[in-house]
């Protein structure tokens, strides 16, 4: 894991057997945009929609890339959608973000269609608005 700076969990890590302790897989606090953060990235960035979600970029100082997630009641009516468009974009940042290049700031807003989604269509998603934008490093690998 490179350029992150905080140790985010690895799939596997996050798969719990019976003889193994529960693994917390959560974006640490040093991952996460704050307030001004956020308000720096829709000042200054830029917004590509894809078809489950629009992601706002700005690139940050330094080489971790931090993230923030939006839902909001207009589009996603019910707090169990809300939650579960949440936990699909952290999840789809969680298993790409090694694919990003270093020194990123993203907030990913969830469109009415990630209500539909499987996990593995939205990370496809985010992966897929990443590249337009240009944001994946340019070593060969899934971007």
């Amino acid at each position: 894991m490179t350029g992150t700076g905080a140790h985010v969990p690895d799939p596997q890590a996050c798969a719990t057997t019976a003889s193994s302790p529960p693994v917390r897989c959560c974006l640490p606090r040093s991952v996460r945009l704050t307030s001004r953060q956020y308000r720096e990235v829709f000042d200054a960035g830029r917004s590509v929609a894809g078809r489950y979600m629009v992601i706002w970029s700005k690139p940050a100082e330094g080489t971790a890339h931090r993230v923030g997630v939006v839902t909001s009641k207009r589009s996603l009516h019910t707090a169990v959608e809300r939650n579960r468009a949440r936990r699909l974009m952290r999840e789809a940042f969680r298993l790409n973000h090694h694919t990003l290049r270093d020194g990123v700031d993203l907030i990913l807003i969830a469109r009415s269609r990630i209500v539909d989604a499987g996990g593995r269509a939205v990370a496809d998603d985010f992966l897929a608005i990443c590249r337009r934008v240009g944001l994946c490093r340019k070593e060969p690998g899934p971007c």
